[in-house]
């Protein structure tokens, strides 16, 4: 649940420094460099309990500088939180109510990017991952996807790596991209990496966050880099269902000197993200906002209506195409005389137009 915002708005200077983060391919944990395109070697020795590094090896002065991040305000390592070697002994747990990856089976965010409507779409996987992020220091990570759209177009695929520590912290093991062109085809994986091969594992939510924290969500020069600067705490805001109390504030330096605010939320993790006039914010999340019960009819038949209408399209049927459109409209019309989370609400009302034309 990482990064969707950000990966999208920076595609094209991924792109650009693609060459330099090849050159710049350090596994910091393991002293090794590859291409990117495999997978690390399976270790034959089970998930360690035990950590034999005191520290998290951090990427040199002379790689930040080859990655043109030398001049960024980072903060001095004195006031980082996540240089401490972490211990992981139940680590697909991930419970932390700031992101809480494993109780959360999906979540639905809307908002703006390039002046464009903005989608994604995270859901938890059944499998885990084996991860050998340390020589002989392997951890089984949970597998989270992720689904990008701008105004209706896929823009991105993504499999996202977590676990947690035994302090509560959890900590973000890699990414699989796999970016998308205006015609649907896949034709970059830029952004993808993985701890233990690429570089470290990478602090995305402290345990117990307090103004003035600072930690690396992201810590590759030249593939992925981001600090984060906890600014308030114990903050409430308007959730899909009510009020949240307890969430936080953070600042994020990215790669590119620019910086965004986020807001994480207890029971949603990742809550709101505003860079500029680009805004993604939550819209549903389940099972935090789930209702009870069965699924509602009127949604049950708006959605066998809007996929008929499709069908009907891809057969060249107009008119039964038609009656099926009228029928998810009159279906959706007739639940939304109820509460309806606003936000997506919106976005329904705005597919059924484009369905309709």
């Amino acid at each position: 649940m990482h990064n969707r915002r950000d990966r999208v708005r920076c595609r094209s200077r991924k792109r650009a420094v693609a060459l330099l983060g090849a050159v710049l391919c350090v596994a910091l944990a393991t002293g090794a460099c590859s291409d990117g395109g495999g997978e690390p070697a399976e270790a034959d020795s089970s998930p360690s309990d035990t950590s034999a590094l005191e520290t998290i090896p951090q990427p040199t002065q002379a790689q930040l500088e080859a990655a043109g991040l030398a001049k960024l305000p980072l903060a001095p390592e004195n006031q980082r939180i996540d240089v401490e070697a972490p211990t992981f002994s139940n680590p697909t747990e991930i419970t932390n109510p700031l992101f809480p990856i494993s109780e959360l089976d999906s979540t639905i965010f809307s908002g703006r990017v390039d002046g464009q409507p903005f989608h994604t779409e995270t859901t938890l996987l059944p499998e885990t991952k084996l991860i050998e992020w340390s020589p002989g220091e392997q951890v089984e990570a949970r597998v989270s996807q992720y689904f990008a759209y701008i105004d209706g177009r896929i823009e991105e695929v993504a499999t996202d790596y977590y676990a947690q520590a035994d302090d509560g912290s959890v900590w973000y093991l890699g990414e699989d991209v796999f970016d998308y062109d205006r015609k649907g085809f896949t034709d970059s994986f830029l952004g993808s990496w993985l701890a233990g091969r690429e570089g470290p594992p990478q602090m995305i939510m402290p345990a117990d966050p307090q103004v003035g924290d600072v930690h690396r969500a992201e810590n590759i020069p030249a593939i992925a880099f981001e600090e984060v600067a906890i600014k308030t705490i114990d903050k409430t805001v308007k959730g899909p269902a009510g009020d949240v109390e307890g969430a936080i504030v953070a600042r994020e330096l990215h790669d590119d000197g620019t910086y965004s605010n986020k807001v994480f939320a207890p029971g949603y993790g990742e809550f709101f993200t505003a860079h500029g006039a680009e805004v993604e914010a939550m819209a549903l999340a389940v099972p935090t906002d789930a209702l009870e019960g069965p699924p509602p009819t009127e949604l049950k038949q708006l959605f066998a209506s809007a996929n008929a209408s499709l069908d009907a399209v891809e057969s060249g049927a107009w008119k039964p195409a038609a009656t099926s459109q009228e029928a998810a409209s009159r279906a959706w019309s007739r639940y939304r005389q109820g509460p309806v989370p606003p936000r997506l609400a919106s976005e329904t009302e705005r597919a059924l137009r484009t369905l309709a034309g």
